[in-house]
């Protein structure tokens, strides 16, 4: 990847009709990384999920172009000057607008290609730790330090974003005070029939031109809060891989295997009614006294929530077939303690849903846990 410069020059000195007010300067934003364009992202299908069903950031796609400006000519009243003047304004405010939408579009396709690297070379890290290798792997150390690099940069584009927002909020409250001016002046005295009929058309574009402003405003936003939360999702993860690396595994049997489905549904227990199939995300055996499973656990869950944030866990009660009733009754009350400590974990009860089925493969009571 190269390093793309990214400077927002927004305009200045504008002088409206009651007090003079001025647009946000040139300010250098970090330099961020990645040459895709959002467009480019958008039609190899990986502004969502990648090609290898990792999910991305959920940042916004609206691409903002704002109207045409109409052109009208001077009538040599004071209203009809005002109406030029007005007419500048919005043209300027527009250029600004142009100008914001181009870095917003720089930024999320540099957010979209680190993600993509960050993904890549987590899933190389995840693969190597459930076959196991030795402990404190340099290269797997290297490797942990590339993933971090990315969630960086990553990181210095929120930060991009959030200078970005500030001027878009500046540029927002300044096209809402061109719009009351233009109004105001409808009651200025000695216009022409011509310079109503300019303010009404200006009023109109200048309208929408606040429209498409907050919607800026709104979606910047939005991307910013989404962006800060994927980051801090994926540093808590470089902890986690960072003490499976010193070990050289995972340290327990039960392999987190990340998923990328998910479906909706309440969380409740439904005994024989076990709606997941395939492999299992997570498998916790209860053989023998003090299963020590929440590490795993916390890792299996981490890797989830760090590819789908909104993942929906149904965490099965698996019982031996041929079993007595208190080993059922012993694998619901472990899958509950499981259940509470995917919350404490920072699960959502509501993407948590609970079952219990009888396996003729099961030996002992254990918990399975799907994305569905």
């Amino acid at each position: 990847m190269k390093k793309t410069a990214l400077r927002l020059s927004l305009v200045s000195a504008l002088s409206l009709v009651i007090s003079a007010c001025s647009f946000s300067k040139d300010a250098l934003f970090p330099s961020l990384i990645g040459s895709d364009s959002q467009e480019e992202i958008k039609a190899n299908g990986t502004n969502i999920v990648d090609l290898n069903g990792n999910a991305l950031p959920e940042l916004g796609s609206t691409n903002f172009e704002p109207v045409e400006i109409s052109e009208g000519g001077e009538t040599g009243t004071f209203v009809g000057q005002k109406v030029v003047s007005f007419r500048n304004e919005l043209s300027q405010l527009q250029v600004a607008i142009r100008q914001h939408n181009e870095q917003l579009q720089k930024i999320r396709a540099s957010v979209i290609s680190n993600a993509q690297q960050y993904h890549k070379t987590i899933g190389t890290i995840e693969a190597k730790l459930q076959i196991g290798t030795t402990p404190g792997n340099p290269h797997m150390f290297a490797l942990l330090q590339n993933a971090q690099n990315n969630i960086q940069i990553m990181n210095a584009n929120t930060d991009a974003m959030t200078q970005l927002a500030a001027r878009v909020a500046s540029d927002t409250a300044m096209t809402s005070y061109l719009l009351d001016s233009i109004k105001s002046a409808y009651g200025v005295s000695g216009a022409v029939d011509e310079d109503h009929r300019q303010l009404r058309i200006l009023e109109n574009e200048t309208n929408q031109t606040a429209i498409l402003m907050n919607s800026l405003l709104s979606e910047v936003n939005t991307d910013v809060m989404r962006q800060q939360q994927y980051v801090q999702t994926a540093r808590n993860y470089m902890i986690d891989l960072n003490s499976s690396i010193k070990v050289g595994s995972y340290g327990v049997n039960n392999l987190p295997l990340p998923g990328t489905v998910a479906s909706q549904g309440p969380a409740s227990f439904n005994v024989n009614r076990a709606q997941a199939s395939g492999k299992p995300l997570f498998v916790a055996k209860f053989n023998k006294e003090n299963v020590q499973y929440k590490d795993a656990l916390k890792r299996a869950v981490t890797t989830t929530l760090n590819k789908k944030p909104n993942a929906i866990f149904e965490v099965v009660a698996v019982s031996p077939l041929n079993g007595k009733q208190l080993s059922s009754g012993n694998a619901k009350n472990n899958a509950t303690q499981i259940f509470q400590d995917m919350i404490n974990m920072g699960v959502s009860a509501d993407n948590i849903t609970l079952s219990a089925k009888t396996s003729a493969e099961a030996t002992s009571s254990e918990v399975h846990i799907y994305i569905n």
